[in-house]
């Protein structure tokens, strides 16, 4: 039985909820699927693993959208003069609120099938809460990402980046 199999859109958190632009879609993932993130924690953090991924190839999500990959969202950075760093934090909308300095690529590839949630970033504040001085400051999202609760390292291998 696939990871998160009784996953239901309509009773996950509302935090999670709002960090997806409009209603996410339920969407089973298999082997051979590579995600990546950046981040400044490892992969196998001392609160688990992340359940919070970008797709690496572009994938057909169920309702036909076509979820970009990394390469588009490179290429993207490279005509604004960006890395794709700088850009994956706006379009992914990674405030600052959660204290990820995004100083590492981690790339993962899925090795059982695992069920997640997969839609558009929402736009959120770029600065913490504290910086009421900025408070109007905001990440634009719209990337696509997938949210995976629950995942083990018996779900899935860190691989080198695009090898």
């Amino acid at each position: 039985m696939p990871l998160n199999e009784n996953l239901d859109v309509d009773r996950i958190d509302h935090n999670v909820r709002r960090a997806f632009l409009r209603r996410p879609e339920k969407i089973l993932l298999a082997p051979p699927l590579r995600l990546y993130r950046w981040s400044n924690r490892p992969l196998l953090g001392s609160h688990g693993i992340s359940p919070w991924w970008s797709f690496v190839d572009s994938i057909r999500l169920p309702s036909g959208t076509l979820a970009e990959g990394f390469r588009i969202a490179e290429e993207r950075a490279r005509r604004l003069g960006k890395t794709h760093r700088e850009f994956a934090r706006a379009r992914a909308a990674i405030s600052d609120e959660f204290r990820n300095t995004m100083t590492n690529l981690i790339v993962v590839q899925l090795t059982t099938e695992v069920w997640g949630l997969a839609g558009q970033a929402s736009g959120q504040p770029e600065f913490a809460k504290d910086r009421s001085d900025l408070q109007n400051v905001f990440l634009i999202g719209g990337a696509y990402q997938v949210w995976i609760p629950n995942l083990t390292v018996g779900h899935l291998a860190e691989v080198s980046a695009f090898a």
